[in-house]
């Protein structure tokens, strides 16, 4: 028995990265997951992983509102309900001092992981049901002021602040909004944005980031996925409009 048994998820950002590694767990624990993605080769890959166990893949802007709404009509065929949502679309942010920094990069950093999670939310909320579960995926950056990364930082901090409207509107529903606020996470994803903030390539700027972590490492993508399976499963269902930090005690 999986702790995820017969649950229908959707999970945007699904094809790489902590999404990829949340859909192989999740999936493993009984789940169908219906992957939301932009088209490419990655995406392609996680059919072979979501898609024996009735899940879905779908190339998905989660900015284009009629995008999301098509990938949910699959997601929920049959008059399925979808018991988790996670919104974890999510891309890397320009680097430069706030002064110098290029409106058109704040702007779609924003409205990738805000606009995103709120159409993604909102496009599922009519198929789900009392007491299920709601992630969006924060940052560290989104309880601590990070240089040089406005982006990114206002729109981790902005995750929070829709995380906690939507658990205050849903809670006499019992339907549980919680992020996930990852620290520094041993990936590509994490690597490329470290190298553009540290001018440094590869273990050299992951070193400088590990300096930053009281524990000192990275933190491996498994370990975020088991943060959202215990948000996603049976045991927290009295953790509601909570920041959950899997950050190695960087966020304080």
């Amino acid at each position: 028995m999986g702790l995820l048994d017969g649950k229908n998820v959707v999970l945007t950002g699904g094809a790489s990265g902590i999404g990829l590694a949340t859909a192989t767990l999740f999936v493993a624990e009984g789940a169908r997951v219906h992957v939301l993605d932009l088209p490419g080769a990655k995406l392609d890959a996680v059919a072979s992983i979501v898609e024996p166990t009735g899940g879905s893949t779908n190339a998905c802007d989660v900015t284009v509102r009629d995008q999301v709404d098509a990938a949910i009509a699959v997601a929920t065929a049959g008059n399925k309900k979808i018991d988790v949502v996670i919104a974890n679309a999510g891309i890397s942010s320009p680097a430069a001092p706030f002064e110098e920094y290029p409106l058109d990069g704040f702007e779609h950093v924003l409205k990738v992981h805000v606009v995103g999670a709120f159409h993604t939310i909102q496009a599922c909320l009519p198929h789900v049901p009392d007491g299920a579960s709601i992630i969006i995926t924060s940052s560290v950056a989104g309880l601590v002021g990070t240089p040089q990364v406005s982006a990114y930082g206002t729109a981790k901090h902005a995750q929070i602040g829709l995380m906690r409207s939507l658990a205050a509107d849903l809670a006499e529903r019992g339907i549980r909004v919680n992020t996930i606020n990852p620290g520094p996470v041993d990936n590509e994803f994490q690597t490329t944005f470290e190298e553009r903030v540290t001018h440094q390539k590869g273990k050299d700027a992951n070193a400088i980031f590990d300096a930053l972590i009281p524990l000192g490492r990275h933190i491996p993508m498994t370990d975020i996925a088991y943060g959202m399976l215990y948000l996603a499963g049976p045991h927290s269902t009295n953790v509601t409009s909570t920041t959950f930090r899997i950050d190695g005690g960087m966020g304080g």
